[in-house]
């Protein structure tokens, strides 16, 4: 990501308020739009967010299927998950936030 990109995020962009430190998701080398928490019925409608989430919940340590599919299946429940928009291709990604 350019300094430019770093710039906007970090000093022109308005934040979001997350109970861990918030990151900002980069997809196609830019700053992604945030579009706002989500729980698992808005991640459904962006299966690449979700897929993509899973994944970075597998190699974040999240081994067992069930108990995976357990936490997405009750985001909204003192967790939620950050929904970004790239603004080159489209594509939905998230992370999970939790208390």
């Amino acid at each position: 990501m350019s300094e430019d990109v770093l710039h906007k995020v970090t000093r022109r962009t308005p934040g979001f308020h997350a109970w861990q430190d918030p990151h900002w998701l980069v997809h196609c080398q830019n700053a992604a739009a945030f579009v706002g928490e989500a729980g698992y019925t808005e991640l459904a409608a962006h299966p690449e967010a979700l897929d993509q989430l899973r994944t970075d919940m597998r190699l974040d340590g999240w081994h067992d299927e069930n108990q995976l599919e357990h936490f997405l299946a009750h985001l909204g429940d003192g967790a939620t998950a950050m929904l970004f928009r790239c603004i080159v291709c489209g594509t939905h990604l998230a992370y999970a936030d939790a208390s």
